[in-house]
């Protein structure tokens, strides 16, 4: 599976909502993707270098590499964690995961 595709279910998101995210257009995300195979593109740099930035994302994993997805050692463990559950305990995770971010913006 094409990792762009792959991170982006992960987000539980578009193709609309992700370009939307980028300000590109909904076809060019079918072109990166691989789901517009007459058009398919290599997703450019600069565009893989925001989502990284913006995501915590290791280059390297966006590409293709066998490494782990995000840069940070603690995100990674979190990320393993959230793979390891059903859907109903990542729904319960999310919703905690808002809770405490919520709370901490209230606080801040």
């Amino acid at each position: 599976m094409n990792r762009l595709k792959e991170f982006i279910d992960s987000l539980n998101m578009s193709a609309e909502e992700f370009a939307k995210a980028f300000g590109i257009h909904m076809s060019s995300v079918y072109r990166y993707t691989g789901a517009n195979k007459k058009e398919e593109r290599p997703l450019p740099i600069e565009l893989a270098i925001e989502i990284a930035e913006r995501y915590n994302l290791d280059l390297r994993w966006l590409a293709g590499e066998n490494v782990y997805k995000y840069r940070d050692s603690t995100t990674n463990a979190l990320a393993e964690i959230y793979s390891s559950l059903s859907d109903e305990g990542k729904k319960e995770l999310f919703s905690f995961a808002m809770y405490v971010r919520g709370k901490e913006k209230g606080n801040g």
